[in-house]
């Protein structure tokens, strides 16, 4: 399992959803920063085990990532998380 810190909300993934979020922001590496950065903290986490925290950035492009779509895992929760968060916390 992967912890997510999102802004002050805890998230947990399983391995499997952990892994297609890794594989599908390292795909996406190339595009921008941000989607590298984000694949290695998923990658930390899942070698870890430890609870990763996201930055307010980081969060708005996991947000950005699961609204591409095509995973195979619901990730509703996450989806739910983040949006709550992103609107709650200070810009």
């Amino acid at each position: 399992m992967v912890k997510l810190d999102v802004i002050g909300k805890l998230v947990t993934l399983s391995e499997r959803e952990a892994e297609e979020l890794r594989a599908a922001a390292a795909a996406q590496a190339g595009r921008s920063s941000a989607r590298r950065d984000l694949s290695l903290l998923l990658d930390r986490g899942l070698r870890t085990q430890t609870t990763v925290a996201l930055s307010r950035a980081e969060a708005r492009e996991l947000a950005e990532l699961l609204r591409s779509g095509g995973f195979r895992t619901d990730l509703a929760l996450l989806q739910e998380a983040l949006r709550e968060a992103l609107d709650d916390a200070p810009p």
